[in-house]
């Protein structure tokens, strides 16, 4: 169909579902939104490159995951090719926002980057806690918090945000979040604890033999979808309903499953 006749088209298939009581289609009207949202032809998907949220496939290179599954599901609704592009650091994510070259991401909330980006609802969380060394005498996530007690902790993160905004008596150490030897802070005695979600404490633990991951969460840090600011308000609306109904479908839980990755939970549901 072309023209006024794919209109009416689209419009007979919403007005025969509603009358039979069934939900339209997801993409009986992907064109307007998939031009606001991806105006380059392909839905530019930004992947920080976290092995708990995307790794390469050995063979074929192409990227799979949590993050990959959503960026391509989202592309397939408004019938769009989704194009999943790496960064290393959340900075960087940042800046391609700015310069409009990315259209969507699903990212950590934290007021820099919401600066560069509109983002929506929470769509996984990530369990947060501390690693201790061997011989620390910290047992649990409560006793963190007295004086002289120093906690290295990824920088402009957002559980740097939650921590400066909770922590009474201790003190934090920014270090650069995308430093896979974290933990050699502790084990180099300069800080006595590391903060960081699950998946990258259980690496951390590499650097640090013996050492201990305190059971529980003391934040569950949550990833949203975001678009850009440019993007008028139907594309924030549209993401919003998007997140709803892969929750809602269990699209995110099975996604999850997938990936095997510990600590990583449905935002607003139970660990998988």
């Amino acid at each position: 169909m072309h023209g006024a006749s794919w209109r009416w088209g689209v419009l007979a298939m919403v007005i025969t579902a509603a009358a039979a009581g069934v939900p339209a289609p997801a993409r009986a009207q992907p064109s307007d939104i998939g031009r606001a949202l991806a105006p380059a032809g392909r839905l530019r998907v930004a992947v920080w490159w976290l092995d708990y949220f995307a790794v390469a496939d050995p063979a074929s290179g192409r990227l799979k995951g949590v993050i990959p599954d959503l960026g391509e599901e989202l592309a397939r609704r408004i019938s769009v090719p989704a194009e999943l592009i790496r960064f290393d650091t959340p900075a960087a994510i940042i800046a391609a926002f700015r310069s409009g070259t990315v259209d969507v991401t699903f990212l950590g909330i934290t007021a820099d980057r919401a600066e560069a980006m509109t983002f929506g609802p929470a769509v996984i969380d990530l369990q947060t806690t501390y690693l201790v060394p061997p011989q620390s005498t910290i047992a649990t996530i409560d006793g963190v918090d007295r004086p002289g007690i120093r906690i290295a902790v990824p920088a402009r993160s957002a559980q740097e945000a939650h921590l400066r905004k909770t922590l009474v008596n201790a003190a934090l150490v920014p270090v650069p979040a995308e430093a896979p030897d974290q933990a050699e802070l502790v084990a180099r005695g300069e800080a006595d604890a590391f903060s960081h979600v699950m998946p990258m404490l259980a690496k951390a633990q590499a650097f640090l033999p013996g050492s201990r991951i305190l059971s529980g969460s003391y934040f569950n840090v949550p990833v949203a979808i975001a678009s850009g600011k440019d993007r008028p308000p139907a594309v924030a609306d549209y993401c919003r309903g998007f997140i709803e109904d892969v929750k809602a479908s269990g699209f995110v839980g099975e996604a999850i499953a997938r990936a095997g990755v510990p600590g990583l939970v449905v935002s607003g549901g139970n660990v998988r």
